[in-house]
């Protein structure tokens, strides 16, 4: 069927041309509704952290600071906060760490 079927080189870089571009589109248009997606999520599960926020210092009383101990090696603090985040999925601002202790 195709056998027979001879396209000079013009039609050929046509055929080549609308097939990439086919898919082009194709990958763009899965790009866009990850993206919207990701949006959307997103902000149903931020409308979900704000209100358990609310509800948490709602519920909490407040108590007297203890003094903050810094000896701790800032980067160390920097990656244990970003993990905490990643994990939550939620901003570094929705959460406070009260303290951290160091199992051996």
């Amino acid at each position: 069927m195709l056998g027979d079927v001879s396209l000079t080189l013009g039609q050929a870089f046509g055929v080549a041309l609308t097939g990439l571009s086919v898919v082009f589109l194709a990958l763009i248009s899965l790009l866009i509704a990850i993206v919207v997606i990701t949006k959307i999520v997103g902000g149903i599960q931020g409308k979900e952290d704000s209100a358990k926020a609310n509800q948490g210092a709602q519920k909490a009383s407040p108590k007297a600071a203890k003094p903050v101990d810094n000896s701790m090696d800032p980067a160390l603090l920097a990656a244990i906060v970003g993990a905490i985040s990643m994990e939550e999925r939620s901003r570094v601002e929705s959460f406070r760490i009260v303290s951290i202790n160091e199992k051996k």
